[in-house]
């Protein structure tokens, strides 16, 4: 499980324990006012209503869908205290308005005055213990960033849920489309690959994905068999003698990238994201540039703004200068701009600019 998901899971444990203390006391306390015998007997005989269990159960839910549709647990690293209390703010006021009018508003009471209290004493009770909660697990969170126990820089989902769902869905369809339109080309270039030199047709490498997820990724063999000695990962070069004849022109007009539309397919890839290295590579990018541990927090691409404007990387300290384009590219993340970058892919293979 990833870190993002594990803090918003424990920011949801936090808040439903907190909303389970609240209930607990603001139950007491109005049961304290219902009869009159003040704390020390409500306390006593409280746990004897059914009530009370109900709403143990359903009130905390109810809370947890509020903070849900807030949209609360969606970037759990890129909150501060400030934020903290004002959202839990917000979501208070409206959680206790709406459990004033269904839970509250037709209890008993011998006045007005009784109304006002509930809603006072619940405010105070959810708040504070609801506020304390997390500030404790912000606070935490932010320690262990600036002791660098571990890497959370900023927001690892920069997209919001529907503008994912559309980009999932613009992948998919914009695969299948360019697999069927490119069909003969593709059955082509799979009877060249077989006829001019010995090997597979398809070279298969293990990336790293969302999430640092490994996947294979498919490419279209364009080297030599076992170009790579010993198995040592080795960044391809101008007048790489490695390249095959009909592998050079491939790699020019990015015909080899080709069947990474069946990675798109299956959920490994975006059309639009940071290209996937391996993690030979990633473990010395890493060393001199943490921050690259972003770009693991977001789906990696067929094509990419680093890929457009730098071009191909061949060597680690060019794969850091690139990786400022990637970065660029997940602080603006939208569709529009993915919508832009596929341009611009078209213009660099249309000018055979690969290698």
């Amino acid at each position: 499980m990833n870190s993002k998901k594990i803090h918003a899971g424990l920011y949801v444990g936090v808040d439903f324990l907190s909303a389970v203390l609240a209930w607990m006391l603001f139950f007491i306390h109005r049961k304290s006012l219902e009869t009159g015998g003040g704390f020390s007997y409500a306390l006593d005989v409280v746990w004897n209503d059914l009530r009370l269990y109900q709403g143990l159960i359903v009130i905390p839910l109810g809370w947890l869908f509020l903070y849900s549709a807030y949209g609360y647990y969606r970037k759990p690293f890129a909150k501060t205290l400030f934020t903290d209390f004002t959202q839990t703010l917000s979501q208070t006021i409206i959680g206790v308005i709406v459990l004033f009018f269904i839970v509250i508003l037709d209890d008993y009471v011998e006045s007005y005055n009784w109304y006002y209290n509930y809603v006072f004493m619940l405010f105070v009770l959810h708040f504070g213990l609801t506020l304390f909660g997390r500030m404790v697990h912000t606070y935490c969170i932010q320690k262990r960033v600036q002791n660098n126990d571990f890497l959370l820089l900023l927001d690892d989902d920069p997209l919001p849920a529907w503008q994912n769902f559309l980009k999932r869905i613009g992948d998919i369809v914009l695969s299948i489309v360019m697999i069927v339109l490119l069909f003969p080309l593709i059955l082509l270039v799979i009877w060249k690959i077989k006829r001019d030199s010995k090997g597979p047709i398809f070279y298969l490498q293990e990336r790293i994905g969302l999430d640092e997820k490994p996947f294979m990724m498919y490419k279209f063999r364009s080297m030599h068999e076992n170009a790579e000695v010993d198995n040592l990962p080795m960044l391809s070069s101008d007048n790489d003698e490695r390249v095959t004849l009909f592998g050079r022109f491939m790699r020019k007009y990015r015909v080899d990238e080709l069947p990474q539309f069946w990675n798109v397919l299956k959920g490994d890839m975006s059309l639009v994201g940071p290209r996937p290295e391996r993690q030979y590579f990633i473990d010395q990018i890493v060393k001199k540039a943490p921050e690259y541990k972003r770009l693991l927090c977001v789906k990696p691409g067929v094509t990419s703004w680093g890929e457009v404007k730098y071009g191909y990387a061949s060597s680690v300290d060019e794969m850091i200068e690139r990786m400022d384009f990637d970065l660029q590219y997940i602080d603006n993340m939208s569709l529009s701009n993915d919508v832009k970058i596929l341009f611009y892919t078209v213009g660099t293979v249309l000018k055979g600019e690969g290698k």
